[in-house]
């Protein structure tokens, strides 16, 4: 999407390199809107107050909000917890249920210390998310 000449994503990486930045497709038409997503709690809101639509960037948030949280606490609890707060969120939507799925199967297995650097590698990649478009 292009504002004032500028592209957009609905969603990217900030420059802090931590949070994540989101669209608030709830202001659309009328005021474009940026807010961060800092947290898992933020990722959830966004998803459940229709901050986010459509199914792909929803997948896409759940799966940021699957790294926000083991920024935090990157033990098994944490990541279950996390998943089952954002499946909450929506759980009739398919492609939440598949990006948490996704995520929580691919960073399960590995050391705590390298599980949030790969679930934001998940969230920014085409080839892990293949319904998310990059346009």
């Amino acid at each position: 999407m292009r504002v004032g000449g500028v592209a957009y994503r609905t969603i990217w990486v900030a420059e802090d390199g931590r949070s994540v930045e989101i669209i608030d497709q709830t202001r659309l038409p009328h005021a474009f809107v940026t807010l961060p997503l800092r947290s898992l709690d933020d990722a959830a809101r966004a998803i459940r107050s229709m901050q986010v639509r459509g199914a792909p960037l929803i997948g896409v948030t759940a799966a940021y909000g699957v790294c926000l949280a083991l920024r935090d606490d990157p033990s098994d609890a944490a990541l279950e917890a996390a998943c089952a707060a954002l499946l909450a969120t929506r759980p009739t939507a398919v492609n939440l249920r598949w990006a948490l799925e996704r995520v929580r199967d691919r960073v399960a297995l590995l050391p705590p210390a390298e599980r949030a650097e790969v679930a934001t590698r998940l969230g920014l990649t085409k080839r892990s998310m293949p319904w998310w478009s990059e346009r």
